[in-house]
């Protein structure tokens, strides 16, 4: 049986529902006061780029930027070299840190019982939840927390718990390693040392309240005679206050060219309608920006016409309290994508050896999906999800899966491996992928999946794709795009001659994988896998049609052919 190096707690997936009135709206918080360099960065020993230990035996954590000289590998863990941290704590989802700079003090280190320091707020803010990035070294410990408003009141969070930097539950980020100072070695483990986020609730009263500072108290355990039980304090982020309150589940459908957005009102819907700004751009409006349009008061949702097929647009929407607006909340849409998500229960792995498996390899379990392009449209591109879980001491690194079109016998060109020597759910999300590009019709799709540790055969004893999860999201561009397509590459000769009237010849036919023909509306009227240099068509009706030559080596050529 296999031994695992700690227990992990699994993480959930799925968002967290709130049903309070607030919307959350997450900000990483900039602070000033701390009072140690915990974390070596930069070429030379951790000496240098140091001041201090997390747990007082002179272990310190390391940036992934830290080499011991120039020569050195570059570290495959550590802590973000940006300071940026994207929480994998389950709930709430979508809360970040911003670490202090790596070339100055970047802990709040409290050693001894008693030990305090305070943490200001760069710029002040209204919350509703505080939470706080921490780990204690050399064993947990205990700390109070007192937050300071700009009105001289204070809430107080007494002893609060700090888990041990090794094991703990609950970890913003994990598997960060760590370094021994009076050595450099460095230690590396896919679970090991944590930060932890731990939230401290604003009471109601409160919430409306600037908060000016956080004062941090270590309270316990009592240390040993010389070292242990250290807290470090790291980071603040808030879920921010707001008087307009924001509005919720902001969802989309979408035609070819339109969609509409829909959103919830918050509990207290606002009395001036709503604003909303689209772009297809990912960069947030600006206070500057002007707004795309409104709705009325009580109106939650709008309808944009004459979008683009195959573009992906963001769409924000914010409450219009008359003098004050809310935060802005965002959906993301693309006009002309079709989703299918795989039902039928979980899907089993195939035992494997690791280096069995490869970009052809099949499996006699797959997960299979079909997607019906509707007439006069193509693929430009598909998205794939899914999650994988581990059962009876499987691994999640013993994961493997690849997305196959079988329509066009075509495959992503790498098998994908989750991560992590712990049980637990890996998420899988790949978008953007070409291997069904340029196809019409009902496409068929296959996710093949293997396990490479767990008895023999197809079960889901070990790791399984899990009920539900398997989803293809492909993206459609109109069929007559092939057509100016096909004109400005013109120069390449795919067949010949053109127009025809029985028979065409495919230039490199021994390059083919497949040949596909589709009339103008879309449909499909033949394929023809491996074919043959010369193609029969004479039975076809005189017309414009494209013929679409899916290469052996993935690739996918067209051209516009004229029967006679």
């Amino acid at each position: 049986m296999k031994g695992k190096l700690f227990p992990i707690v699994g993480i959930a997936l799925s968002s967290l529902a709130f049903t309070s009135a607030h919307a959350q709206q997450y900000q990483a918080v900039t602070l000033s006061g701390f009072n140690a360099d915990v974390i070596a960065n930069g070429v030379g020993s951790s000496t240098v780029s140091t001041n201090s230990d997390v747990d007082g035996v002179n272990y310190a954590f390391v940036s992934k930027d830290f080499q011991l000289t120039a020569s050195s590998t570059a570290l495959t863990y550590g802590l973000p070299t940006n300071g940026l941290i994207n929480s994998a704590a389950a709930s709430p989802a979508g809360l970040s840190y911003q670490l202090a700079s790596y070339s100055a003090n970047n802990s709040l280190r409290l050693q001894s019982v008693g030990d305090n320091g305070t943490l200001t707020f760069t710029t002040p803010k209204a919350a509703v939840n505080l939470y706080m990035l921490a780990t204690s070294g050399s064993g947990a410990s205990t700390v109070d927390v007192v937050v300071n408003f700009s009105d001289a009141t204070t809430q107080t969070f007494s002893a609060i718990n700090v888990s041990d930097w090794y094991g703990g539950s609950n970890f913003a980020i994990q598997g960060i390693g760590r370094i021994k100072k009076t050595t450099d070695g460095l230690e590396a483990d896919t679970s090991n040392p944590r930060l932890y986020q731990i939230p401290l609730a604003i009471s109601a009263a409160n919430q409306s309240k600037t908060i000016q500072s956080v004062k941090v108290t270590k309270v316990g355990p009592a240390a040993g005679t010389s070292v242990g039980n250290i807290p470090n304090i790291f980071a603040f982020s808030a879920d921010v206050y707001n008087s307009c309150p924001m509005p919720t589940n902001v969802t989309s459908t979408t035609t070819m060219n339109s969609a509409t957005v829909s959103w919830t009102a918050p509990s207290s819907a606002p009395a001036s309608g709503y604003q909303y700004y689209l772009s297809t751009s990912s960069t947030p409006p600006t206070s500057t920006a002007i707004i795309t349009g409104s709705t009325a008061a009580g109106v939650t949702s709008a309808t944009l016409n004459n979008l683009t097929t195959g573009q992906t647009y963001y769409f924000w929407v914010r409450s219009n309290c008359g003098s004050t607006q809310s935060y802005w909340v965002m959906t993301q849409f693309t006009p002309g994508q079709i989703t299918a998500t795989y039902t039928a229960g979980d899907i089993n792995t195939l035992y494997a050896s690791s280096s069995s498996i490869t970009a052809t390899s099949t499996t006699t379990c797959p997960g299979a999906l079909t997607i019906s392009v509707p007439s006069g449209y193509k693929i430009k591109a598909t998205d794939v999800s899914y999650t994988m879980s581990t059962v009876s001491n499987g691994y999640m690194s013993e994961q493997r899966s690849i997305l196959a079109c079988t329509t066009n016998s075509t495959t992503e060109t790498s098998v994908t491996s989750g991560s992590g020597s712990s049980t637990g759910t890996y998420s899988y999300n790949r978008t953007g992928l070409t291997l069904a590009n340029n196809l019409t019709g009902n496409v068929n799709f296959e996710l093949r999946a293997w396990r490479t540790y767990g008895g023999s055969g197809c079960s889901a004893d070990y790791n399984k794709v899990d009920n539900n999860t398997f989803k293809i999201t492909v993206t459609l561009q109109p069929l007559q795009l092939a057509t100016s397509e096909v004109k400005a590459s013109a120069k390449e000769r795919i067949a010949y001659p053109n127009p025809f009237v029985d028979a065409v010849t495919i230039e490199k036919a021994n390059d083919v994988r497949s040949a596909t023909i589709t009339d103008l509306s879309g449909i499909t009227v033949r394929t023809i896998e491996k074919p043959a240099s010369t193609l029969h068509l004479g039975d076809l009706k005189t017309g414009v049609y494209i013929l679409t030559l899916t290469m052996k080596d993935g690739s996918v050529k067209s051209s516009k052919m004229i029967k006679k």
